[in-house]
């Protein structure tokens, strides 16, 4: 999932994001009780994915907003034109 997926609007409630990483951890703690250490590597490298990206980097601020919302407002990030020069204005 890119970065961008993620501050997807579904994921804005604290209880959704809760419950995916919920899920994650007692199903990488079922793989561990059952004795199936590939799935249990597999199922906690998503769990502590999920921590990262739902928790620890996710800004809900961004989350609804379209990409590049920032740069389009302030009037940053969007290159000249052959015509957009300050010489010729």
């Amino acid at each position: 999932m890119r970065r961008r997926e993620a501050e997807h609007p579904f994921y804005r409630p604290l209880w959704i994001r809760g419950c995916m990483t919920g899920v994650l951890v007692v199903w990488t703690a079922l793989e561990w009780a059952n004795d199936a250490p590939f799935w249990g590597i597999m199922t906690s490298a998503a769990a502590v994915w999920a921590i990262w990206t739902f928790f620890l980097a996710y800004d809900p601020n961004a989350a609804g907003k379209p990409a590049g919302a920032e740069a389009d407002a302030s009037g940053e990030g969007t290159a000249a034109t052959d015509t957009e020069t300050s010489e010729g204005k």
